[in-house]
């Protein structure tokens, strides 16, 4: 009896110590997953912080190299610094990291919010000959966008062109009482729609917004497989109309000039990007330079006050990584005289 009851002590000691390790190793394993998780979070806040700072050192490269440029000439074209930054090597900028820069000119797109500046609050013209002005100039940058819809690549219907446009001067006007335009919405259509929201009458923030306004679809501002995008012509920055023909791309080109054919527009665009040819750019008028440019459309030209060779806003794309991950910043900024501002920043 004697001998059981040693033996059965025995077996649980085995038992209780069996327990205790495998606890033990539980409680082990799962401190080693937490030490792991929390360097791990640790590591992550620490390359998410370099990431952050890699980024903005990129963007205030960028804005130097804008202003620099600014001393060297007084016009802007694809030969220029801030168009070959994303060429640039920063391998060895960094210790740990690596930084790659583009930069956008967006003064060689088309300005929406240029097509309506009349009917904003406080901006009257000052006389009737600048009202005058600014209505031809709003009717001028409308015939671009209509031209620019109609034309190849987009080939938009002639009906979805006017609701389009229409809609958009609907979406940007300060509604003071001149109505809806014929083709275009307000308040009723939009709050009509699941989910309903309001005209915004006021101008457009970002591209993104141009989903938001009747007649403009997913496939005509992002393109699809068969057709561009649209997006990569227009521009939510600047209302003064300019567009600046040393980088302005094909179809826009072919838009700012009423009656100009694919073939002379690609002259055009050659024009420019032969290197002899880059000082040329300064004067507004290169395009008569051109050899074989037609003479009729040289004389009427191109729409002159809405035309420039200078550029005054741009979009600095700043994409950083450290080792797996990455942090992209995005600043829209506008270039004046001897300054840089800073108009919009996202970080992805």
């Amino acid at each position: 009896m004697l001998h059981y009851s040693l033996h059965n002590n025995k077996g649980m000691a085995l038992l209780l110590t069996i327990s205790l390790i495998s606890i033990l190793a539980v409680i082990t394993l799962q401190f080693g997953r937490d030490m792991r998780q929390e360097y791990i979070i640790s590591a992550g806040m620490k390359n998410n912080a370099l990431l952050g700072e890699i980024a903005r050192s990129g963007v205030v490269i960028a804005k130097q190299m804008l202003l620099l440029d600014q001393e060297e000439n007084d016009f802007d074209s694809l030969y220029d610094s801030w168009n070959l930054i994303a060429e640039e090597d920063f391998t060895n900028s960094f210790t740990n990291g690596t930084l790659e820069l583009a930069i956008t000119d967006e003064s060689g797109k088309f300005q929406i919010n240029a097509m309506v500046t009349r009917k904003r609050e406080g901006e009257k013209p000052k006389t009737q000959e600048d009202h005058t002005k600014q209505i031809q100039r709003e009717r001028d940058v409308r015939n671009i966008l209509w031209r620019l819809l109609r034309a190849a690549p987009f080939l938009v219907d002639d009906g979805d062109a006017r609701e389009i446009i229409d809609s958009l001067i609907d979406w940007i006007d300060s509604d003071d009482g001149d109505g809806e335009e014929e083709y275009g919405a307000e308040d009723s259509y939009y709050q009509s729609l699941t989910p309903p929201y309001f005209c915004k009458n006021g101008p457009i923030e970002s591209i993104e917004e141009l989903l938001l306004v009747k007649g403009i679809s997913s496939e005509l501002l992002y393109g699809t497989e068969e057709k561009p995008a649209l997006a990569q012509l227009l521009t939510a920055l600047g209302d003064d109309g300019k567009i600046n023909i040393n980088s302005v791309e094909l179809p826009l080109l072919q838009a700012i000039v009423k009656g100009l054919d694919k073939s002379s527009a690609e002259n055009l665009i050659s024009f420019r990007e032969e290197e002899n040819n880059k000082e040329l750019l300064a004067n507004r008028q290169w395009y008569k330079a051109v050899p074989s440019f037609p003479e009729d459309i040289a004389d009427k030209m191109i729409l002159q006050n809405l035309i420039s060779v200078s550029s005054t806003f741009f979009t600095i794309r700043a994409t950083a990584k450290v080792n797996k991950q990455a942090k992209i910043v995005t600043a829209s900024v506008e270039r004046g005289k001897n300054k840089l501002s800073i108009l919009r920043w996202n970080i992805e």
